[in-house]
């Protein structure tokens, strides 16, 4: 059983979220990368993902796209004060988009991408952050030692994903990548729920 859901960012514009009403159990939304980039279309993006439902009970993701070759601590930083002015509520929760080196050496990438995965946990306590990746860059050794946090993997055009070291199973898959990221939760939606500590109501 699996659930699904999609991902946005501003290369979609000015996303009708209205039009996935009853049709996503997640959403995720690009909201920074790097030091200084923060999404133009986030803002918007995350209140359309507030009212997929009656309850506001629809799992949102705020994800940023990581480059080793900048200080982790400070974008770890940056994606939390950029998330937390919009509402970070119980249920919602973060995504560490992996997937380049930045011509770095895959040790070093692994161990900044630690580094910023560790200090988005001490900086929002109670919500989740996962990693984004895909089987080329875990191929390289880029995510060694990533996995006491819980995989999303980008792998297409294939029946069942590849679950890639230092992982032993996905918990989300992003099963295309062509006008609109479709993904899939492993699991039912009570358990996506608890996973992501969705109250009943909010």
């Amino acid at each position: 059983m699996t659930e699904p859901g999609i991902d946005v960012s501003y290369a979609q514009g000015k996303f009708n979220w209205t039009a996935q009403h009853g049709h996503v159990a997640f959403g995720a939304a690009k909201a920074t990368e790097g030091l200084t980039v923060t999404d133009p279309q986030f803002a918007a993006n995350w209140d359309g993902m507030w009212f997929l439902n009656a309850t506001h009970t629809v799992p949102r993701f705020a994800y940023h796209f990581f480059h080793p070759d900048d200080d982790p601590v400070a974008q770890a930083e940056h994606l939390v004060a950029t998330v937390k002015p919009h509402g970070l509520l119980a249920g919602d929760n973060f995504l560490c988009d992996l997937e380049t080196s930045d011509g770095l050496p895959a040790a070093t990438v692994a161990a900044r991408a630690r580094t910023f995965l560790a200090k988005v946990n001490a900086l929002a306590p109670g919500h989740r952050v996962l990693v984004y990746t895909n089987p080329a860059t875990a191929a390289t050794g880029a995510c060694a030692g990533l996995d006491p946090w819980f995989l999303w993997i980008a792998d297409y055009g294939v029946s069942k994903p590849v679950v890639p070291r230092p992982w032993s199973r996905w918990t989300f898959w992003q099963n295309s990548g062509a006008t609109l990221d479709t993904d899939r939760y492993n699991g039912t939606e009570a358990e996506l729920l608890a996973f992501t500590r969705m109250p009943k109501s909010r």
